[in-house]
């Protein structure tokens, strides 16, 4: 969505209200996700390295209970993931997004997305 990574993580840490690092076995980092609002929505985010596939099982296991933790306070949340993503698409699915709709950043395709907090 026309920044870098690097920039992504940097804009994180000034905007968001909880920012976490997912560490492999070693306290390597393997990911990076978070959560905040701009005007009266709640975003959520996450960034990840090749090595998540490495973790992919205790990282799947995780994932429903850290996504739904971090929607909590704000009901829902939302963000944009790029149509051509599958791996994304997959564990958004997997932790409960449901999709909204397709739209186009810098003539690249993207998908809406909300998670949604679900009472137990």
């Amino acid at each position: 969505m026309g920044n870098t990574p690097e920039q992504t993580l940097h804009n994180a840490f000034d905007t968001d209200d909880v920012t976490l690092t997912i560490v492999d076995g070693d306290d390597v980092p393997i990911a990076m996700l978070g959560v905040g609002q701009v005007l009266d929505m709640a975003y959520i985010w996450m960034l990840g390295t090749d090595s998540v596939r490495d973790a992919s099982h205790d990282f799947l296991r995780a994932s429903r209970k850290i996504t739904q933790s971090l929607t909590k306070p704000y009901g829902a949340t939302f963000n944009f993931v790029h149509a051509e993503n599958k791996m994304a698409i997959k564990w958004l699915k997997f932790c409960g997004a449901k999709f909204i709709r397709k739209l186009h950043f810098s003539n690249h395709p993207f998908y809406e997305f909300i998670i949604t907090y679900r009472k137990k």
